[in-house]
């Protein structure tokens, strides 16, 4: 016991110390430091790396890294700007389910940060608070990430899942109705959220001060596409279609594949983390051939770049949670202590998935680290996926760079990083709790 809590310590200094010198991407290039740390000097055996992740990762950000250079992300951008700007009395509840349903389909928060100027100019000019779309947005965003199959937080997590006999179709139904349900009780709380703009002496102070004037927004003027980003849009989301198809029909699967056979003669067919790879490239390769986008763009591409920090802060963490909790002494403490307490009040699971997501600050890591760790000790796939959106507990330290950009967006001073801890924790309890109520119908 005594070496699992210096070991978990170091762990948790080197986290946050990487946290403090270089952000999320500090998290990754320190944890490997302290994996060198547990081999040398603990001379703890060493885990396995999670290459499945940092693969899907890569193969994601290529192709919707082609996506945004192709100009398709851009196209995306003004439609679901527009469908914002139709209802703006009722931003609250429609900027966020708009903001859902896109980063379902195309996998990334960036559509989020790219409607947020949208969505505070809209909400100014219908007098509405514009924290109460901005945070009901951000927070979305992040639960629509886990339930997207373009998103490498979601498919990690079913693939992990999917190894304990959990199927895709029912990760996808508990995932997808659990945010729905925490989105449109967010939406009702944010609607009562804070003093309306006319009791405000904030925005009040700045409109007296003439800070605030109703600008107007890109959006106003309708621009011409391309056929190259009509066709960049249509060749990603082709992709996305193909993998959830075949995840939530995996016989699609052996009937248009061949069966791998291992050493031992059984056969398995393709999981949908090889399926979202390789439709990732293939996306990618029709994106290169069909538009007038060059591979070399990657280098310059938001979602590219995000995506190769992404894949460090994923590498580090999980490689070092998987050689800590799972040295033969350690994994052998935990079930006789933590396993203990899960065998008593499993549905606790959450607590742990909250506090490392509060320092990690990423799902993909978070999920590599905990769930392995979780079903080791025993507990239920489908409760992992009822809990699932505890990994999104990262509003404690407000360091989003979603809702950081919401703050600096916001003409009326109205959104302030520091009071969406609240809001997270009405959205992250809705989600458990609409999880764990549908979870017995698939146990």
């Amino acid at each position: 016991m005594v070496i699992l809590l210096i070991e978990v310590a170091l762990l948790a200094f080197f986290i946050l110390y990487g946290l403090r010198r270089g952000g999320a991407l500090g998290t990754g290039i320190y944890s490997m430091l302290a994996l060198a740390i547990m081999v040398y000097v603990f001379r703890e055996p060493l885990g396995n790396p999670p290459l499945t992740p940092v693969m899907i990762i890569l193969a994601i950000g290529i192709g919707a890294g082609l996506l945004e250079a192709a100009g398709g992300l851009d196209l995306l951008v003004y439609y679901a700007g527009r469908l914002i700007q139709r209802f703006p009395k009722a931003i609250t509840f429609v900027a966020p389910l708009i903001v859902f349903f896109f980063v379902f389909g195309v996998g990334t928060t960036n559509i989020a940060l790219s409607l947020e100027p949208v969505i505070a100019r809209t909400a100014l000019k219908a007098k509405v608070r514009p924290e109460r779309p901005l945070v009901a947005s951000v927070l979305t965003a992040n639960m629509a990430l886990l339930t997207s199959p373009a998103a490498s937080s979601a498919i990690v997590a079913a693939t992990i899942l999917g190894s304990a006999g959990l199927a895709y179709s029912t990760y996808l139904t508990i995932a997808l109705i659990s945010a729905l349900v925490a989105t449109l009780g967010l939406s009702l709380f944010m609607t009562f959220r804070g003093a309306n703009l006319e009791k405000d002496p904030e925005y009040q102070r700045r409109l007296s001060a003439g800070l605030i004037t109703e600008e107007s927004t890109d959006l106003d003027e309708r621009p011409v596409f391309t056929r190259a980003q009509k066709l960049s849009v249509v060749f990603f989301l082709a992709a996305v279609i193909v993998v959830l198809a075949l995840g939530l029909f995996p016989d699609l699967v052996g009937m248009i594949t061949s069966p791998i056979v291992s050493a031992t003669g059984e056969q398995a067919f393709m999981k949908p983390s090889d399926t979202v790879q390789i439709m990732m490239f293939v996306a990618a390769a029709l994106i290169l051939t069909f538009t007038q986008a060059q591979a070399k763009q990657l280098m310059t591409s938001k979602i590219f770049l995000a995506a190769v920090g992404a894949s460090i802060t994923v590498l580090g963490p999980g490689w070092l949670g998987d050689t800590v909790f799972n040295a033969p002494h350690n994994a052998e403490t935990l079930k006789s202590s933590v396993g203990e307490l899960l065998n008593f009040a499993p549905w606790s699971i959450f607590i742990i998935m909250a506090l490392v997501a509060t320092f990690i600050m990423a799902q993909t890591p978070v999920i590599a680290i905990v769930f392995p760790l979780a079903l080791g000790l025993g507990v239920s796939p489908v409760l992992l996926v009822a809990q699932l959106q505890a990994v999104n507990v990262n509003y404690f330290i407000p360091a989003l760079p979603t809702l950081l950009f919401a703050e600096e967006i916001d003409p009326t001073g109205s959104t302030n990083r520091f009071r969406a801890w609240l809001s997270g924790l009405v959205s992250t309890a809705l989600a458990i709790l609409s999880g764990l109520a549908i979870s017995p119908l698939f146990s």
